[in-house]
């Protein structure tokens, strides 16, 4: 069952698309609000494109950040054509949307975007033998207890930032597997937590746990499915490996309009400083007119001037 997500204000989608017009907005809806809500869903709203005989609708979720929309954007990934762009996640929902006007006309006017890369656990997931369509982002005790209530939420650690990626692996000979790319701040912090971790595995047969930097990486059996032993478990595990990435901050060079504003500033700043020295020259001019006057009158007042 869906849900809809209520808007106070629609503001994301455009009156228009290129030659598409848009019709009336309406909110839109989600399959599991508390899940989306802890992904950080902030707004929501759909509406229909028409261009003559033709028309779409698309619906547009706005996150808080981009890891948030990655882990929408899994969730949804089964209800029909899902794509992200940033911390925006859209849905085409009747016809097909086109990319072209989206690109040109949509994407450059949607508020409050964020520009951050994308969650590295997302795109560091391996590949080989994942079941398309099994990812899901877990960010929270919600997500947590939905997508692999056998890890038990204290034991998890979201009190320390953590975030895991998951998903679904066949296994040679027939049988599928959970993994979950647990990530904490530090390696520290993942040693600690894998401890805990450790004494829950135990008790589930075929559970396998190992660490690699600040990721712990958690092999289950999948629910309902054949054994896992705890070679094929770990041969699954070692498909991870961590790379350290460090994200800098590149400013682009100043572009022409820059550059132009820049020299109105040199040029505005030189025309202060003109001004200014003009007006102290007339009034030290006044001055030197006004005591020079005043000493041929009978004054002995005496003006000393330097010529520099």
């Amino acid at each position: 069952m869906t849900y809809p997500i209520l808007l106070l204000v629609a503001s994301i989608l455009p009156p228009g698309l290129d030659h598409w017009k848009r019709g009336e907005t309406s909110p839109a809806t989600v399959p599991s609000p508390q899940i989306a809500k802890e992904y950080g869903l902030e707004e929501s709203e759909s509406a229909s494109y028409a261009q003559g005989a033709k028309s779409f609708k698309l619906a547009a979720h706005r996150l808080k950040d981009v890891t948030g929309a990655v882990a929408l954007e899994q969730l949804l990934q089964d209800t029909g054509k899902v794509f992200r762009y940033q911390n925006y996640v859209f849905q085409t929902l009747e016809g097909t949307a086109p990319r072209g006007a989206l690109d040109a006309y949509l994407f450059p006017t949607l508020p409050k975007l964020d520009r951050s890369s994308s969650p590295i656990l997302a795109r560091n997931l391996p590949g080989k033998d994942r079941i398309r369509g099994s990812e899901r982002y877990i960010l929270g005790p919600v997500s947590l207890k939905t997508f692999e209530g056998r890890v038990p939420v204290q034991a998890a650690g979201f009190e320390y930032q953590l975030e895991i990626q998951a998903a679904q692996y066949n296994i040679a000979g027939g049988g599928k597997a959970w993994m979950g790319l647990f990530s904490y701040p530090n390696p520290a912090i993942a040693k600690q937590q894998l401890a805990k971790l450790s004494a829950v595995f135990e008790t589930i047969a075929g559970g396998y746990l190992t660490r690699q930097g600040p990721v712990v990486v958690a092999v289950l059996p999948s629910e309902g499915g054949l054994a896992l032993d705890k070679a094929a478990a770990a041969a699954l595990a070692a498909r991870y490996e961590y790379h350290a990435e460090v994200t800098l901050e590149i400013r682009e060079p100043p572009t022409v309009q820059d550059a132009a504003k820049m020299m109105m500033g040199i040029f505005t700043l030189a025309g202060y400083l003109l001004a200014a020295c003009l007006i102290g020259g007339l009034i030290f001019a006044g001055a030197f007119l006004y005591f020079r006057r005043k000493g041929t009158d009978g004054q002995n007042e005496v003006m000393t001037t330097l010529r520099i």
